[in-house]
């Protein structure tokens, strides 16, 4: 990995990781509420498309900004890159589609909370990396 690709993979991982870490903490916090807003959301058209446009920007920019796979990190910042995108585009081609799973997923609880965790580790690692790991030189 170049020396670039680093900097650009700790640049991601400090921004990525307290996202992922305070997003992920938040689902597992309230997650009652968030049952009750994601579907309302969900079935407001205008507002699921206009959140499909600001997700498909931040995967555009993640992976404009990072598509590397020189590292473990560099390897989950590049797949998460990937998967925005992915959501953008299918919150602004298919909402329905999104709000059915989603409702699938509120309603088998444990996935929802397991989906939290995990993203409560990866921003843990992630932050760590970002902000304390060992920097190229």
């Amino acid at each position: 990995m170049t020396e670039t690709q680093a900097a650009a993979t700790r640049f991601c991982a400090r921004v990525l990781g307290p996202l992922l870490l305070i997003v992920g903490a938040v689902v597992l916090i309230r997650f009652d509420d968030l049952a009750l807003m994601i579907p309302a959301i969900l079935q407001d058209g205008p507002l699921a498309f206009i959140a499909g446009i600001f997700t498909l920007i931040c995967g555009m920019v993640l992976f404009a900004a990072h598509h590397h796979f020189g590292s473990i990190t560099a390897i989950v910042i590049t797949i998460l890159g990937g998967l925005t995108i992915v959501r953008g585009v299918s919150l602004l081609t298919a909402p329905d589609i999104i709000a059915s799973f989603a409702n699938t997923l509120i309603t088998n609880g444990p996935a929802v909370m397991i989906a939290g965790a995990i993203a409560v580790l990866i921003g843990a690692g992630l932050s760590f990396v970002g902000w304390f790991g060992k920097q190229a030189s």
